[in-house]
């Protein structure tokens, strides 16, 4: 058997097809066995032996699994996520109180909740075992919105707070319809507990059958006045059912997995976060020490919440945040300062220092900072005044005004695009905006709800019209179809991480009969019925304007590029409306090689390039172009019967780009990989060649005469050479001079 596909089967254990796994056959999360792939296909399916965290890691992790298994035997992780939800001053945190910390006095009206409060609770089951619950306390202030997608998990129990104040009654009224559909669409539809916060004593009465019947993962109503002790003690027996019976609850693991987390969970009672050496040190005190295994396991517990770990983080990767608040509370000071909210959303590494001064957060602002990049929270800021690097843009802080310079932007003959949402999930717009930042020229042309982006004289620009539902995109200038489509595509791209989001998208494109072209508000097609059209054989529609007919296949032409530039370029696998618009001009993928060689002087500099790029593949795959960054490290781990230092130079020789960087001195070994790279250039037009010398302030008394002078002599050197070499004055500036080179690169076709 070389596939079986049980998708969306309701299979929960794949031990009876442990030998196929062991012979090589791959177990697949995604894709179709229709497709003729082999594989076991198990998309979908309650999995709890093993989980689906372990299945998504791949077959490795699944193997890893089954033979832990029996060198330990199975345990059992009794584990759940509680999450109380609601409108800003609702009651959630009186709520929890009154749940979990009767002795705590309930908060006063001007208390609110920044951001995420975090309270973990245990409940003894009928075996004397413990059941651990996770509650969260969500702030619900619009400015945290944003940032629901990464903590509403599923397989976790959600407690809507309702204030029996507020008018809300119905599945439609805004204080259900919201939290309900954001409920359906991050959670996998998990199970919804509804409180009715009395107020005062004030009840009402709420279309409880209407609000079941569309959201049927709406399990019960309780209610009560939370002034009252007491009142919540239904609730608190219904959220010790239902936990009990999450479909994760009962996955078998391999036993000493659950050992090792109540070791996290202590270690987590202490301190904040280990770095991943005290990780791997915590493991070796349970199980022989295997870096692969400890890694499966490491990954399980990130993707379980746990605690996070991002290993494919060349930074973070060094830390396991053992607490989610400390996290949360980290990115929830920036998004509440005061002087970062008057600067709409700007702050410095001085604000950083300024917030994030107490000791916990002292020498972790490098990592939080890439935290809040990898949650797409925020993104660097480059500009042309040395003055304004290293300053970063939160864009949900953006003033909520559409800026002056835009009103009346549109014009007839723009090329416009509309994705119209039957739910519209909040801060896609900022997301966006980070994750194509290096198209934001102009970070005032962008408000909370809106961006233009630009390259070069083109322009698109993007928003959520006042009735919101709805996302436009407007293109104009002489790359128009190329930039929208690199925009569209990544939009295709946020709206797929939401699950079954782009089931409730039409896509929609304008009209081009002779009355609509020359309007800013164009009569609108459906694409997926204009696809259908184009395969029925019926080329031509009635515009309900002007009762024209229009031709199916120049409307869908319309769209796209005669020819799209290397940065525009997609890979095989766009979705939605960019890949059958541009399928005919995409390249195969290709790799790009990048030597990156400095001193041990410079090594946060080396890390902080490392990431940037690493990050910037995201976008670069789409383009069929892949960085793969090469540093002396990445050979720490082989075994090698020749110099170590060889195996380097065979890397350099074998590059498209060699990098160096340099301050106050240059290495031995620098220098020779210098050598080699010039040597294969010459005889082979590459790698391209750049070197960059950090400004530095240096105290005169710390100087190496000898290291100095080393750097001076090479720097004659390279002189002689003709070679050009550049400066700069930190890692921003680096990373915004090789952009611009590498991009520069990729539009002449050098590499």
């Amino acid at each position: 058997m070389r596939s079986l596909n049980l998708n969306r089967t309701n299979a929960t254990d794949l031990s009876p097809l442990k030998k196929l796994f062991v012979k090589g056959l791959p177990v697949r999360w995604d894709g179709s066995s229709y497709l003729g792939q082999e594989g076991v296909f198990v998309k979908d399916c309650p999995l709890i032996h093993p989980s689906p965290e372990v299945v998504k890691q791949g077959l490795e992790a699944v193997l890893n699994y089954f033979r832990e298994i029996e060198a330990q035997g199975v345990d059992r992780l009794l584990e759940a996520k509680v999450l109380i939800i609601g409108e800003g001053r609702a009651g959630k945190t009186s709520l929890l109180r009154r749940l979990y910390r009767p002795s705590e006095p309930l908060p006063t009206e001007d208390e609110t909740t920044r951001g995420i409060n975090i309270h973990r609770q245990g409940f003894p089951l009928d075996n004397e075992r413990i059941f651990r619950l996770n509650v969260w306390d969500f702030g619900g202030q619009q400015i945290y919105h944003a940032t629901h997608q990464f903590f509403l998990t599923k397989n976790s129990l959600y407690i809507l707070v309702d204030d029996t104040a507020k008018d809300h009654k119905s599945a439609t009224d805004e204080g259900f319809k919201y939290w309900l559909e954001v409920i359906e669409l991050l959670s996998n539809r998990s199970p919804v507990l509804i409180f009715q916060n009395e107020k005062g004593g004030r009840s009402k009465t709420i279309d409880e059958a209407g609000i079941k019947g569309r959201f049927p993962n709406v399990k019960e109503v309780h209610r009560g006045n939370l002034q009252q002790r007491g009142s919540t003690a239904e609730l608190y027996k219904a959220i010790e059912y239902f936990v009990q019976r999450l479909p994760h609850i009962g996955e078998q693991v391999p036993a000493k997995w659950v050992d090792i987390r109540a070791a996290i969970e202590e270690e987590a009672r202490h301190h904040p976060y280990i770095s991943q050496q005290d990780y791997f040190d915590l493991y070796g005190r349970y199980l022989d020490f295997d870096q692969t295994k400890a890694l499966h396991l490491s990954r399980y517990l990130h993707d379980l919440g746990v605690f996070l770990h991002f290993q494919d983080d060349p930074l973070l990767r060094r830390t396991v945040i053992l607490q989610n608040l400390w996290a949360t509370e980290a990115v929830f000071r920036i998004l509440d300062d005061e002087t970062v909210k008057a600067n709409f959303g700007q702050f410095a590494l001085a604000d950083c220092e300024r917030i994030w001064a107490t000791s916990e957060y002292r020498n972790m602002h490098l990592e939080l900072l890439a935290l809040m990049e990898k949650f797409e929270l925020c993104y660097p800021l480059v500009a042309a005044r040395a003055h304004e690097v290293n300053t970063w843009l939160a864009p949900q802080l953006l003033s909520p005004t559409m800026p002056p310079g835009l009103n009346n932007w549109a014009a007839p003959g723009d090329l416009v695009l509309s994705y119209r949402y039957g739910f519209l999930p909040k801060g896609l717009i900022s997301r966006l905006m980070v994750r194509m930042h290096h198209f934001v020229k102009r970070p005032n042309m962008a408000w909370t709800t809106g961006v233009l982006f630009e390259r070069n004289a083109t322009e698109v620009l993007v928003q959520i019209p006042p009735h919101g539902s709805e996302i436009v995109l407007r293109a104009r200038g002489p790359e128009h179809k190329a930039l929208l489509s690199v925009i569209a595509s990544d939009l295709d791209t946020l709206n797929a991480s939401f699950s079954g989001l782009e089931e409730r998208i039409e896509i929609r494109i304008p009209c081009i009969c002779s009355k609509c072209i020359a309007s800013t508000s164009p009569e609108m097609f459906e694409y997926k019925r204009l696809l259908k059209r184009k395969e029925d054989g019926k080329l031509n529609i009635e515009c309900l304007e002007s009762y024209e007919e229009v031709n199916v296949l120049t409307l869908l032409d319309g769209f796209k590029p005669e020819h799209l530039p290397i940065w525009a370029e997609k890979q095989p696998d766009s979705r939605r409306l960019t890949s059958e618009l541009t399928k005919s001009n995409r390249v195969k993928d290709k790799t790009i090689k990048i030597f990156l060689a400095s001193s041990e002087e410079l090594r946060e500099d080396r890390d902080a390039f490392d990431l940037y790029f690493r990050q910037r593949n995201d976008r670069l795959l789409e383009q069929g172009i892949y960085l793969k960054i090469v540093r002396w490290e990445n050979f720490l781990d082989a075994m090698s019967s020749t110099r170590l230092q060889d195996e380097y130079n065979r890397e350099v020789h074998n590059c498209d780009i060699f990098v160096s960087l340099f301050m106050t001195k240059t290495g031995k070994f620098t220098e020779e990989e210098f050598d080699v790279a010039h040597h294969t250039f010459r005889q082979n037009g590459k790698p391209h060649i750049y070197t960059y010398f950090k400004e530095a302030s240096v105290q005169i008394t710390k100087i190496n005469r000898d290291a100095l002078q080393s750097l001076w002599k090479f720097q004659d050197k390279l002189k002689a050479l003709g070679h050009f070499q550049t400066e700069y004055k930190n890692t921003e500036h680096l990373k915004q001079l090789f952009r611009d080179q590498l991009e520069e690169l990729l539009n002449e076709r050098l590499i």
